[in-house]
């Protein structure tokens, strides 16, 4: 079943009548015509609901050198740690 359906012929020019007093009681006290506010209107019915996600460049390619991987790191020990683990034994 059609939208229009439930509408009569005859019924239309009272229907555009009653929206259009509709609309200029909503325009009453701003400083809107009725211009800006079809182009208003068009202007959101035209703009896309979300925005495009950006693009996103690829990271960046880390480069690992093999040579300090294989190279053991030197261990820290606070002095209050070796303290600690001399009292123990």
């Amino acid at each position: 079943m059609s939208i229009e359906s439930w509408m009569k012929p005859e019924d239309v020019a009272d229907l555009a009548a009653h929206a259009t007093a509709m609309i200029d009681a909503a325009l009453v006290g701003t400083d809107l015509s009725r211009e800006v506010f079809w182009a208003a209107v068009r202007k959101g019915y035209n703009t896309p609901y979300n925005d495009p996600p950006r693009r996103r460049s690829a990271p960046a390619a880390v480069e690992i050198d093999p040579v300090a991987v294989d190279e053991a790191a030197p261990v820290v020990v606070s002095p209050a740690l070796a303290a600690a683990e001399l009292r123990v034994v």
